[in-house]
C-alpha cells in the first residue's frame, strides 16, 4: 500500500469529507449540476480499482484507461448506476464490480474498435501515478486486484485524515512517531527502527512517551477507519465484519 498523503494543503477536511453512502444519496437528486459533481467525485474515488481490474483482465495500459473511462462514462453515468444503488441490498463496491464484468463482457460482444469517452466530456479522469501491475502475477485474480486496490485508497484516506488532525493541531510529534514506528516498517518493509532511536529523531523525552503516543495515534487511527465504514455497511452492526473483510483483503497477495 503506497500513503499519499492528500491534506497538506486541505484541513482537517480534505480526504474523506463525506463518506460513501453519503455521496451515493448526494447523487441522486434532480439537481443535474449537484449529480455530475458528486457522480465525479465517486468515479475519482473508484477509477484506480476499475484500472487495476482491468490490468489483470489482461488489459494493457492504454486499453485499460480507455476501459475505465468508458466504464464510468457508458455505466456509471450514462446508465445511472450510482441513483440505482441500494444500500440494503449490499456493498457499492460488489455492485460496481458486478457491473465492470457485464461491461467488459459486453465490449467484447461488440467489439467495438472506437475509444469510449464520457458522454458531452462529462468527466475525464485524472489517470498520473497509475500503478505498474504485472497482469501474470501469481495467485492474484482481478477481482483481487479490484478489492485491494479498494481497500489500500480506503486507507489511505483514512491515514491521510489522522495525519492531518495531528499536524494542524499542533501534535506533530504524534504522527511522525506513529509513522517511524508504524508506518514506514509496513510501507516500505524491515523491522521497527527501536524506540530510542524515534525518541532522538523526534525529540521525544522517553521512550514511554513516545510509546504511548503510537497507542495513541493508533486508537484514532482504528477510530476514524470504524466512522468511514459505518457508512459502506447497511447497519451498525456490520461494521466489525467489514473492518475484518478490509484486513482479509490486504493479506492477499498484493496487485503488483
Amino acid at each position: 500500500m503506497r500513503h499519499v498523503d492528500r491534506t497538506d494543503s486541505g484541513g482537517l477536511q480534505a480526504g474523506f469529507q463525506t463518506t460513501q453512502w453519503s455521496v451515493i444519496r448526494a447523487a441522486q437528486t434532480d439537481d443535474q449540476t449537484r449529480r455530475r459533481m458528486v457522480v465525479g467525485n465517486l468515479m475519482e474515488r473508484y477509477w484506480k480499482p476499475v484500472y487495476s481490474y482491468l490490468r489483470y483482465k489482461g488489459y494493457d495500459n492504454e486499453a485499460a484507461k480507455d476501459l475505465t473511462q468508458g466504464f464510468f462514462g457508458e455505466i456509471v453515468w450514462g446508465r445511472a448506476l450510482v441513483q440505482h444503488a441500494d444500500r440494503s441490498k449490499g456493498r457499492f463496491r460488489t455492485l460496481l464490480l458486478t457491473a465492470l464484468q457485464r461491461y467488459v463482457v459486453s465490449v467484447h460482444r461488440k467489439e467495438a474498435a472506437q475509444k469510449r469517452r464520457p458522454a458531452a466530456g462529462f468527466v475525464e479522469l485524472e489517470m498520473e501515478e497509475l500503478p505498474l501491475l504485472d497482469a501474470t502475477q501469481a495467485g492474484v485474480s482481478a477481482d483481487d486486484a479490484f478489492y485491494r486496490t479498494w481497500a489500500a485508497e480506503l486507507l489511505n484516506d483514512v491515514l491521510a485524515q489522522v495525519k492531518a488532525e495531528y499536524c494542524l493541531t499542533g501534535r506533530e510529534p504524534h504522527w511522525r512517531v506513529f509513522e517511524a514506528r508504524v508506518l514506514a516498517p509496513i510501507l516500505h518493509g524491515g523491522d521497527a527502527p527501536p524506540l530510542e532511536e524515534i525518541c532522538r529523531d523526534c525529540g521525544i523525552a522517553d521512550d514511554v512517551k513516545a510509546s504511548n503516543m503510537v497507542v495513541t495515534v493508533k486508537r484514532r487511527f482504528q477510530a476514524v477507519l470504524r466512522r468511514c465504514l459505518r457508512d459502506l455497511v447497511p447497519s451498525e452492526n456490520e461494521v466489525e465484519a467489514e473492518f475484518c473483510e478490509i484486513l482479509n483483503i490486504l493479506a492477499r497477495p498484493r496487485a503488483g
